[in-house]
């Protein structure tokens, strides 16, 4: 069996830490896109029409939704409740009828037929 090297948990990703400093030309570069990025969703901020209107109508959209939400709890455990009822009349329908077969076949006298085998 071959040996194991056990490394302990903590120096498990020891070897895979990116140890390599970016130059200033690259962190210039990303700063720029960054800068770029910032201004552009600036920009499709600003095209949103009625954005006033859309902020202080947020609190009174947020409850309507978790009003809804609650209703459609409730709704969804009284689904729950009805297909609980269907099922446990179905389930004790089929016990009932397999009681009462039971019971006509041990009532039921056989007949005395030898059985050929």
């Amino acid at each position: 069996m071959p040996l194991l090297k056990n490394k302990s948990k903590q120096y498990l990703f020891k070897n895979k830490l990116n140890t390599r400093l970016k130059s200033k030309k690259e962190l210039i570069k990303e700063s720029f896109f960054m800068m770029i990025f910032g201004f552009f969703l600036l920009f499709i901020n600003y095209l949103i029409p009625k954005k006033i209107f859309l902020i202080s109508s947020f609190k009174g959209n947020l409850i309507g939704i978790l009003s809804s939400l609650f209703e459609m709890l409730i709704y969804s455990i009284e689904i729950l409740i009805v297909l609980f009822i269907c099922f446990t009349l179905l389930i004790s329908i089929f016990f009932i009828l397999g009681s009462i077969n039971r019971i006509i076949k041990v009532i039921k006298p056989t007949s005395k037929k030898l059985r050929v085998r």
